[in-house]
């Protein structure tokens, strides 16, 4: 879809596709029902053996998308960055999975809140809240923040390196961001989400929309996101008591994506940021203890509502 009105902001929706045809219909009719309407939808198919293709190559047809196929499989964040090197320079852009609804506003409200913080020399991004459904639309939860407890500190690169907060399927981001993403290394553990928040936070400028725009069907062939059962803070507290005596991979994958971002980019980096990162690598070898310790000292001064 292509909009040749200029005063509407070239907003580019990239969506990445793979045996999604159940819920597809619905997710891009959101997008093209949206108040402020992107200029392109951009879709990189993986290689789907179900009815997927058929509805990419209706919605093709009818001017709607752009579509394009993979020669090979390339897995979640290979078939987004494929979106991604069609991008034209200049464009905001969002990401899409191929199952969510987004609300009405969802583009609207991203696009006022990322004209606040925006720079154009930085990579600069907004994310909001999601509304967390099954596969039936039945509302788990109208706060994802809050399934997960996102909602009980202050988001920042500090905290971020303790665990990921930004779903990619609620951003949008200017241009700046682009090369960051396509530079990216590809890698089991984490998604193109997590190196995108830590794009924005050490480099650039980001903002958090404290209301749900996407409603997130949670479903058995999810990949991106995974819910667990909330714990007492009895719970919680037994946890914790184990793990002191037992072997735990507490923080394991954030040592992963981080140790990989910062060798990438450590020499390009504020002092003041780089010391965050060397402070949270330098807990690799530590004990579960001396983790926790670093994790509450860090967290001190960002929690809000810790006990809520």
């Amino acid at each position: 879809m292509i909009n040749s009105n200029s005063n509407i902001p070239q907003i580019a929706v990239l969506m990445a596709t793979y045996n999604g045809a159940l819920y597809l219909n619905e997710q891009i009719d959101s997008i093209l029902n949206q108040s402020l309407p992107p200029a392109i939808i951009i879709v990189s198919d993986d290689g789907s053996e179900d009815g997927t293709l058929v509805i990419l190559e209706k919605y093709a047809a009818e001017g709607k998308i752009k579509f394009i196929k993979n020669d090979a499989r390339r897995g979640v964040v290979g078939n987004f960055i494929n979106c991604l090197h069609q991008l034209t320079a200049g464009y905001y852009f969002a990401l899409s999975d191929q199952d969510d609804i987004w609300h009405t506003n969802k583009l609207e409200e991203c696009f006022n809140a990322l004209q606040k913080i925006e720079k154009q020399d930085q990579p600069c991004m907004v994310y909001s809240d999601l509304c967390l459904m099954d596969a039936q639309k039945n509302i788990i939860n109208r706060s994802f923040r809050n399934e997960l407890g996102h909602h009980k500190y202050k988001h920042s690169l500090e905290t971020l390196l303790f665990g990921n907060f930004v779903l990619g399927c609620t951003t949008l981001c200017n241009y700046a961001l682009k090369d960051y993403i396509i530079d990216m290394p590809t890698h089991p553990s984490f998604n193109h989400d997590a190196w995108m928040a830590l794009v924005s936070y050490t480099f650039g400028q980001t903002f958090c929309i404290d209301k749900a725009l996407v409603d997130y069907r949670q479903h058995s062939n999810n990949v991106t996101i995974r819910t667990h059962s909330k714990k007492t803070v009895l719970d919680r507290y037994i946890n914790h008591v184990k793990q002191l005596f037992t072997k735990n991979d507490f923080l394991g994958d954030r040592f992963t994506i981080v140790d990989l971002f910062f060798s990438q980019y450590k020499n390009s980096m504020a002092h003041h940021k780089r010391i965050h990162f060397e402070s949270f690598l330098g807990l690799q070898n530590k004990s579960y203890l001396a983790k926790k310790i670093a994790f509450e000292t860090a967290f001190y001064k960002h929690w809000t509502n810790r006990f809520s």
